[in-house]
């Protein structure tokens, strides 16, 4: 699917300005908004446990953006964003109390200071609409955008010290060098403002903010358990959740034709019309028609 909209914006970007963005951004985890966790009753809180502080750490960006109208552009982005937190006594995950926890047989429920560290490599399909185009070098857009994302994480002790006490790695790893499996592929979408400021013909600064759902439990790390009861037999059982995370991005445009993107005072020129301006310049001549004898 992927190398299709390459293509279909490779075909359209033969008639239009091809746009390039470069970025840096940074986010964090919000929430988990559909949460299928149910604890036990004979899970207590644990005394002092807090939920995790974000650590903004900086991933990147790369798009390539074709305009459709001189209001709306469409672009393919691939991203690579990184999600980070601290607590100096974690919440009653169930994760604590299921298999999955290395830690179980000593200490189901360790009390050190605990990390997570989460990377996504992201794949979308982006929109955006500028509902208040050009207004002083400015233009404000709504962004749209969908499409996947391949996570990989680790949970652990912030001191390391713990590691070896308990003779473990991680207490949770997935798609990481710590880990035997693979990265998740899920399923990510959302939508954010943000606004362009031109320096130049060819050159705009690039701000934006965006809300993304992602569907995935690890983003913070921990996997989710819901506590299953039946037949006298208790169990936890692995589930899944959407997240939301918040995410901010900044960068520079670079139009491959200095006429920047459609407008109404502004329209795009191909390649050909150029070529006719140079030569009728040097010639002094219309290419298309006899000169004097």
């Amino acid at each position: 699917m992927l190398f299709f909209v390459a293509m279909m914006l490779n075909a359209q970007g033969s008639a239009q300005v091809i746009r390039y963005r470069i970025g840096a951004n940074s986010g964090m985890f919000l929430s988990e908004i559909v949460k299928n966790e149910n604890q036990p009753s004979l899970i207590p809180p644990h005394e002092g446990s807090r939920n995790f502080t974000p650590v903004l750490k900086p991933g990147a960006e790369l798009e390539v953006m074709v305009p459709f109208t001189p209001v709306f552009e469409v672009g393919l982005q691939f991203g690579f964003d990184k999600f980070s937190g601290a607590t100096p006594v974690a919440p009653a995950y169930n994760f604590f109390f299921s298999k999955e926890n290395p830690t179980r047989m000593k200490n189901p429920y360790p009390g050190e200071a605990l990390i997570y560290d989460t990377h996504l490599l992201k794949f979308l399909l982006t929109g955006r609409w500028y509902f208040l185009p050009d207004t002083r070098g400015v233009d404000v857009f709504v962004k749209y955008f969908g499409g996947i994302s391949f996570i990989g994480t680790d949970f652990s002790f912030a001191d390391p010290y713990y590691q070896v006490q308990y003779a473990i790695g991680k207490l949770y790893s997935r798609g990481t060098i710590n880990s035997d499996y693979p990265k998740v592929a899920v399923v990510t979408g959302g939508a954010g403002l943000g606004f362009t400021y031109r320096l130049s013909d060819r050159f705009d600064l690039y701000f934006d903010a965006t809300s993304n759902i992602i569907h995935s439990d690890i983003i913070n790390g921990v996997p989710n358990f819901k506590y299953v009861e039946a037949e006298n037999t208790k169990t936890m059982e692995r589930t899944n959740a959407l997240t939301a995370v918040i995410q901010g991005s900044a960068g520079i445009i670079f139009s491959a034709i200095p006429d920047r993107r459609m407008s109404k005072n502004n329209v795009t020129r191909s390649t050909k019309i150029n070529r006719y301006k140079v030569i009728k310049k040097k010639s002094g001549k219309s290419p298309y028609k006899k000169g004097r004898k």
